[in-house]
């Protein structure tokens, strides 16, 4: 309890302070790192992310996440693939949803350094490299310094993120703006299965008949190497089978796994995807 209080009260001084020009630059980014933190320590728990693979930006390319608590975006990283040793996360106000901390990871001269900056609306409070001063080899055109533009960047990408996927279908394009982390289905107007781990609830639809709903828990790996899930409620039980094999549904659409949910004495084939 004594976590979240500190984490409530980190929010509140956020909201306060950020056009408050009296709070000294290091109390506003201790305050900021302190915000970030307690956002990092939710991931695995109460936060639940939404990706693009294979973002470019800057000539580079990133996978861009997009952390969500209490389905606001809390977070957003950029994560650099293809030899980009990169490393971003955005911070925005849980209020005002505008930018206030960032902290970047990059390689030069062979170690790692790292960028940080806490944004007072529409200012920098202050920017370190490290525990140092951080100094632009190009200041004019640097995003990092430019309040605006960062915070622009960074709902760009929440916006590129929030988009529904043309690989899906409306019903796991739904599931994944609920940060569900899986879907299933049987195919074209049959049984669907949604997994979501963020909300720690799992649904089971079938046409014509009130959606069933199991609280979710962890998979184990049977003597097949697949991803076997056992989902419970008071109504009784279902298991989900996840098979690493390419699946064609009957709407004409390809999976990249096979399932098998077993539903009582049924025994139910389908195709499933990772959504996140």
């Amino acid at each position: 309890m004594m976590w979240k209080n500190l984490s409530f009260l980190v929010l509140v001084f956020l909201v306060a302070c950020g056009g408050d020009t009296t709070v000294p630059a290091e109390t506003f980014m201790a305050e900021s790192e302190a915000y970030a933190l307690r956002v990092d320590e939710k991931v695995g728990s109460e936060l639940a992310y939404r990706s693009v693979p294979e973002f470019q930006w800057a000539d580079k390319d990133w996978n861009a996440m997009v952390g969500y608590r209490n389905g606001k975006p809390a977070v957003v990283r950029l994560l650099g693939i293809s030899g980009n040793m990169s490393k971003w996360w955005m911070y925005p106000d849980s209020t005002s949803g505008k930018i206030v901390y960032l902290k970047e990871e990059v390689q030069a001269d062979g170690r790692v350094v790292r960028n940080r900056v806490a944004y007072r609306g529409d200012s920098v409070a202050l920017a370190l490299a490290s525990n140092d001063p951080y100094v632009s080899e190009e200041p004019a055109s640097d995003i990092r310094l430019k309040a605006a533009e960062i915070d622009a960047f960074m709902k760009s990408l929440i916006e590129k993120v929030e988009q529904d996927l043309k690989e899906l279908t409306a019903e796991a394009n739904a599931a994944r703006r609920e940060n569900a982390q899986f879907f299933a289905t049987g195919g074209k107007n049959s049984w669907t299965l949604t997994v979501n781990p963020s909300i720690s609830t799992v649904t089971f639809t079938e046409p014509g008949k009130e959606p069933r709903k199991f609280g979710y828990d962890v998979p184990r790996t049977n003597d097949a190497n697949e991803s076997v899930y056992s989902f419970g409620s008071l109504n009784g039980k279902i298991q989900l089978t996840v098979i690493s094999k390419a699946c064609n549904s009957s709407d004409d659409r390809k999976y990249p796994y096979t399932v098998v949910l077993k539903d009582g004495d049924r025994s139910l084939n389908g195709c499933g995807v990772l959504l996140q």
